[in-house]
């Protein structure tokens, strides 16, 4: 979350730069930012929240949320234009482990979207209207600062938006792809055929690390909306452009030629402007004391350099924003191995490194907060079996004396966060689940046919509807038709339609998380034909759908054969 009010306090004192353009500089011209570094989540947010604020008034609250496919396509127009204006990205970095000194601030995020989704749900609680179109915008609408409407600042975030657009810039965004996305031949792209997936890594910690680090060693600007990053040793030459702050400017009438502007703060020269030795007294006095003003922060600041720098309170502080030596640097996915995205890769690394990520707890994992009908029991109990699955075939991956008996899940339960302990089975155990699933997926491909998004949408139904601890009266066929082909199953849109979608990611994003964890080397107690057994699944874009994707996939209920969850779900028995 950044310490609060650091922005507030700096930014007046940020200078506006040009990013990128020709290479001859006028000497009237604003200073110009040749190569970036990316903090890859901070993008992320920032493209959706540029959509969400594009969205009309005519579009309804419950199917507000931009879905993955629109912002990894709204990602790529973003890179895209970097590469216009011929700006050097070095790198794009992607958390992919959580210190333990972070995990409070997860839960005061998570809390904080549990509390929006809460929102919601009183502000919607009567007559939800219908889904909405995919909307697209003019790739130009990215670059306009616009303020969001007050209707829509408490929704949750979309939770798979960052895992998505990773594996995308990793597997999908091919040279053919990007040409398809670009209105013209892009130009500066890398040659390799996947351009972003070499540059694109997963740090084992958070991405603030490995960003500060080359931004220090390059001399190139982070583009992030994190305050944090202007705390971190960005060296002579380092620093920050605020992403919310770049915009791009048509400066031709036939809008031929553009320039792309920011405000770029840059530590090193701040401190020596204001007096001071760093940037780092300056934000651990503000830590210390939010509520003073910059005048006496400042003056703060210039106190006793000596004594408050060697305290064990300044230490602790810096120790934040300081390199582990014993800490791997990011990692490219491609060089890996089997990539896991961030929520996975979390896992991952409490076992690889307990002291660090784990500590004396049991491994933890935090489940985003789905955009769900907040008075029902949480759509993350469907798939829990197939997650629990996961955990025990990477907690089967370790010697006996580093694994764990349980892995705590934070959920929303009722109006609270909480940790749920999910018991980890043993290797027998673990292969007749797979067996379990291995005979269900086969059974699903006999009655649903294979080889379609559809028949994911339709496998999750008949899962949710197969649990016992499911209390929801199983919808007629009927019924079921109607929300596959019209969004809802009684005669409108209702929360329990919205409540459904968020079951069907939550079974879709679990067996996704299986997969991942299934090509985690297990020796020899796990065949290999089992480690196929999800490999059709879907990328994240187009397996989480959204409401209106779904129903572009069953656009006419002749088509829809009756009585197919029912005949599986008999079979199941």
């Amino acid at each position: 979350m950044g310490i609060p009010y650091l922005t507030k306090h700096l930014l007046p004192h940020a200078e506006s730069v040009l990013l990128g353009g020709p290479e001859n500089h006028r000497q009237d011209e604003a200073p110009r930012v040749r190569s970036v570094v990316i903090d890859g989540p901070s993008l992320v947010y920032h493209v959706y929240y540029q959509l969400l604020a594009c969205m009309g008034p005519v579009h309804d609250v419950l199917d507000i949320q931009p879905t993955c496919n629109e912002v990894s396509r709204a990602v790529v127009s973003w890179l895209l234009q970097l590469t216009r204006q011929g700006i050097e990205i070095h790198q794009i970095c992607f958390d992919g482990a959580l210190p333990i000194s972070k995990r409070d601030t997860r839960l005061a995020r998570i809390e904080k979207s549990r509390h929006r989704l809460e929102l919601a749900r009183r502000r919607s609680a009567t007559s939800p209207h219908e889904w909405r179109e995919e909307v697209v915008f003019p790739s130009t609408q990215l670059w306009q600062g616009r303020n969001l409407p007050a209707r829509w600042r408490n929704l949750p975030e979309n939770p798979f938006i960052v895992s998505a657009v990773y594996e995308d810039l990793q597997a999908r965004w091919n040279r053919k792809r990007i040409l398809q996305e670009a209105s013209h031949e892009p130009s500066h792209l890398p040659a390799a055929e996947y351009p972003w997936a070499e540059i694109t890594v997963m740090v084992p910690g958070e991405a603030d690390l490995e960003c500060a680090r080359v931004s220090r060693l390059k001399g190139s600007a982070i583009l992030t909306n994190d305050s944090d990053l202007m705390v971190h040793d960005l060296g002579p030459h380092g620093a920050v452009v605020f992403l919310n702050s770049v915009q791009l400017i048509e400066t031709t009438q036939d809008r031929a030629v553009s320039e792309m502007r920011g405000m770029r703060l840059h530590p090193h020269d701040v401190a020596r402007r204001l007096g001071i030795i760093n940037i780092q007294r300056f934000a651990y006095e503000l830590n210390e004391n939010p509520q003073l003003g910059f005048s006496e922060l400042l003056r703060r600041s210039k106190e006793d350099p000596g004594l408050i720098e060697h305290s064990d309170n300044y230490q602790n502080f810096l120790r934040e924003y300081q390199p582990d030596p014993d800490q791997p640097t990011a990692i490219p996915g491609p060089a890996r191995g089997p990539t896991l995205d961030p929520r996975v890769s979390e896992l991952f690394w409490q076992y690889e490194l307990p002291d660090a990520f784990c500590g004396a707890d049991q491994p933890r994992i935090y489940l985003g907060i789905l955009f769900e009908d907040h008075s029902r029991r949480c759509a993350w109990e469907q798939g829990r079996s197939y997650r629990a699955l996961g955990y025990s075939l990477l907690n089967q991956s370790y010697p006996t004396a580093r694994r764990f008996p349980t892995v705590s899940e934070f959920v929303r339960r009722g109006g609270r966060i909480v940790a749920e302990q999910i018991t980890l089975g043993g290797s027998q155990s673990v292969a007749s689940d797979l067996l379990i699933l291995q005979r269900r997926l086969d059974l699903a491909r006999i009655v649903f046919g294979d080889g379609s998004l559809n028949f994911w949408v339709l496998f999750a139904l008949s899962e949710i509807y197969h649990d016992p601890s499911n209390q929801t009266t199983i919808p007629s066929a009927a019924q079921l038709e109607r929300f596959l082909t019209k969004g809802f199953v009684g005669k409108r849109t209702e929360w329990a339609d919205i409540h459904l979608l968020a079951q069907i990611q939550a079974v879709l994003y679990s067996l996704r998380m299986l997969q991942q964890l299934l090509h985690i080397p297990q020796g020899d107690e796990l065949s290999n034909p089992s480690r196929f057994t999800l490999d059709d699944l879907p990328p994240l874009h187009s397996l989480l759908r959204s409401r209106h994707e779904i129903l572009r996939g069953f656009p006419n209920g002749g088509e829809l054969v009756h009585g197919l969850v029912y005949q599986l779900l008999k079979t199941y028995d």
